[in-house]
Formats: structure tokens, C-alpha cells, sequence
């Protein structure tokens, strides 16, 4: 084996290596990504569940108090209950429209941030292509030099 060969074979095994461990860091990376997602959404679903409980535990000291005989403040009849009401309703129904079009919004943001990737690997893929090709332009525009130079 030449010294030449011997010199190929080292920077291509170094090459592989490296390549190797860029490999193994992704395939290591994307082993967590399912807890990193399951543990966002068990913080999201306990912080949902803390705020229905402060909710319901809110309206029912509320109740209990105007409840009590002994409030001087607790209104007998409240005049505007069913104006109150239907207001309150409305609100509610445009606010879910409202969070609706969000979070639709927020899904189709991420759709398009995984398309504009696809596209980015595929930009990648050409660019590598396009720098083959100039490497190996210039490879045999040295190389076909050389040898006239050589000679």
C-alpha cells in the first residue's frame, strides 16, 4: 500500500467516523423528543386540571356565601340574571371561536415550519450536489493542468 493510499484511507475512515458520530448524536437526540412531548403535556393537562379545581372551589365558597342566611350582603333577586346570563354565554361562545381560529392557526404554523424543513433537507441535498459537482470540476481542471505541466 503507498503512502498516498495510506493517507485516503486514514481521512476516509476519519471522515466516516465523523460521520458516524453526527449520526449517533441525532439518533441520541431524538430518543428524548417523546418524553420532552409526554412531559409538556402532562405540565399542560395538570395546569388545565389546577385551574378547573380553583374554578370550582371558587364558585362554591361563592355560593355558600350568598347562601347564608347570615349575609347581609347577598342579594334576594338579582335583576339583570337573564340579560347576565345570555351575555355571559355570548362572550363564551365567541371566546372558543376565538380560541378555535387560534389554535388552528398555531397547527397550520407548525405544518408550514415542517414543510419549509422538507424543503430546507431538499435545498441541502441540491447544494451538496451542486458542491460534487464544482469539487469534481475543479479536480479534473487541477489534475488535466498537472498533467500538462508535467510533462
Amino acid at each position: 500500500m503507498t503512502e498516498k493510499s495510506r493517507e485516503t484511507a486514514t481521512e476516509n475512515d476519519v471522515l466516516d467516523t465523523y460521520k458516524q458520530n453526527a449520526l449517533r448524536t441525532i439518533d441520541e437526540m431524538s430518543k428524548y423528543q417523546p418524553q420532552y412531548a409526554q412531559s409538556i403535556s402532562n405540565l399542560q393537562q395538570e395546569y388545565l386540571q389546577a385551574t378547573k379545581d380553583t374554578i370550582n372551589r371558587s364558585f362554591a365558597i361563592q355560593k355558600s356565601w350568598y347562601a347564608s342566611t347570615k349575609n347581609p350582603f347577598a342579594p334576594t333577586t338579582v335583576p339583570y340574571a337573564e340579560q347576565y346570563r345570555k351575555q355571559s354565554e355570548e362572550v363564551a361562545s365567541q371566546a372558543f371561536h376565538v380560541f378555535g381560529t387560534a389554535n388552528q392557526l398555531a397547527i397550520e404554523s407548525l405544518n408550514a415550519a415542517r414543510e419549509n424543513i422538507k424543503l430546507y433537507g431538499k435545498t441541502c441535498d441540491t447544494m451538496n450536489e451542486y458542491n460534487a459537482s464544482l469539487a469534481n470540476t475543479w479536480s479534473n481542471f487541477y489534475t488535466s493542468a498537472q498533467k500538462q505541466y508535467s510533462k
